[in-house]
């Protein structure tokens, strides 16, 4: 029986460096193999001569379904690292990865692209085939979706009964600017009219469920008589009107009945009762994320003003957009691998329930620049999660088995938890905080 096979489109890139080695050296190496693909076989010769086992290089041309589809015939699961996705094709490796039930998994952080073109064309599809199509497993917006869900899984295994009503995340990094982020907000900006509708836009986008938007927060506290600690205070997060879509979007899966029925997917697709079901939300969650500045309310207010400004600017004037990319890394450029290898992040975050005595308090640590390192680590860990044996006490959740396009936790769930944790660069901690005391009960 072969081993399973990655298949990494983009493998030229500056942010493939990082992810070619971490899967080169991965201690589960010998479990599976990996394709090196892109558009130049020169650049990819040159990223495969580092590897310690040369791999195999295949140059693809988007535009020709024909090599696509031969590609993706070679492997289980495609990660796919060219963006902006919506600029470069990535749909032509969605819709055959869908069309042939094989998973697909990418960094993007284009809700309007996924909300319009890819949601509703290839869910059905892909929950026919069993393939699982998971954008956003980068760090957007695996933190995001995965400490939410951290905390959920064990509010139900200790009071099944309660609801997570609230989760406030503050996010604390230590990185560069990349590149492909920068570009990402460009592709994001310089959107075509007809993607411009009430549907493609908000948190709700990735849903079909229209809700009242939540208000965007200049101050964002995270505070609570059961914490250990005191008042914190984040300013607005750059990344939270993506990563909200993302959460609305399992919120949404996690509701559906057995986690298994979706208006968009066939009705008749394979049933997963039996299974351990996975946690579902409640019908109402308030989500929120800043950029955690300490404890003054002040510096919070001013940088959240501050970078108001500088998105009503990069919005609306394409000068500034225009003299903006001459103060950002160019594409497919990046820092030092010193430098990079520095950074870090981590996330705190507080969920409160329906009861006011209960809440869960979740640390979420990742080592690496974000954008170009820990992004790597989280991507290579999800492939893996969706093609290996799933870790002892772990299994994948029943939409995965299922196939459509899913989030990181409703494709990957524990499994990508128990592997993250059993790695040095990731952990995911979520502690029961009961009547002002500590629950000894952690996950």
């Amino acid at each position: 029986m072969r081993n399973p096979t990655l298949i990494v489109h983009g493998a030229s890139s500056f942010t493939a460096k990082e992810l070619l080695r971490y899967l080169d050296t991965h201690p589960d190496g010998g479990s599976f193999e990996f394709i090196l693909a892109g558009r130049t076989k020169a650049r990819l010769d040159k990223a495969n001569e580092p590897l310690k086992r040369k791999r195999e290089v295949i140059v693809v041309d988007l535009e020709d379904r024909e090599s696509v589809k031969k590609l993706v015939a070679k492997g289980d699961v495609v990660i796919n690292l060219a963006g902006p996705f919506r600029w470069y094709n990535a749909e032509a490796l969605i819709r055959e990865c869908a069309e042939s039930g094989k998973h697909y998994i990418d960094l993007t952080g284009e809700s309007t692209w996924l909300a319009r073109d890819i949601i509703p064309k290839y869910n059905y599809l892909a929950s026919k085939t069993g393939a699982c199509i998971v954008p956003s497993c980068g760090v957007d917006s695996i933190p995001s979706d995965m400490a939410l869900y951290s905390a959920l899984s064990l509010l139900k295994t200790s009071h099944p009964d309660l609801s997570i009503t609230k989760s406030t995340a503050l996010f604390k990094a230590a990185g560069t600017v990349s590149g492909g982020t920068a570009a990402s907000l460009y592709a994001e900006i310089e959107i075509p009219e007809e993607y411009k509708a009430r549907q493609y836009q908000g948190e709700w986008c990735q849903t079909p469920t229209f809700r009242k938007a939540s208000s965007i927060k200049p101050i964002v506290s995270l505070s609570h008589p059961l914490l250990p600690f005191p008042e914190r205070i984040g300013a607005f997060f750059v990344m939270y009107p993506y990563n909200c879509t993302v959460v609305r979007r399992s919120w949404y899966l996690s509701q559906l009945p057995d986690n298994k029925r979706d208006p968009f997917a066939d009705p008749s697709a394979n049933s997963s009762s039996g299974e351990k079901e996975e946690p579902a939300h409640g019908d109402e969650l308030v989500y929120e994320e800043g950029m955690e500045v300490g404890s003054s309310k002040l510096l919070a207010g001013v940088a959240s003003f501050a970078l108001f400004g500088f998105f009503a600017l990069f919005k609306f004037s394409g000068l500034f957009r225009k003299l903006f990319k001459y103060v950002i890394p160019a594409q497919g450029t990046g820092s030092s691998d010193k430098t990079l290898q520095k950074g870090n992040l981590k996330v705190t975050s507080l969920s409160t329930t329906t009861d006011p005595n209960v809440a869960v308090l979740t640390t979420y640590t990742g080592k690496g620049d974000p954008g170009y390192i820990h992004t790597c680590h989280l991507l290579a860990e999800s492939a893996l999660s969706l093609v290996l044996p799933p870790p002892k006490g772990t299994t994948l959740p029943p939409l995965s088995k299922r196939g459509g396009c899913l989030t990181p936790s409703t494709a990957m769930g524990q499994v990508l938890i128990a592997r993250l944790n059993n790695t040095d660069h990731t952990a995911i901690k979520s502690e029961l905080l009961v009547g002002g005391q500590e629950s000894r009960k952690r996950r």
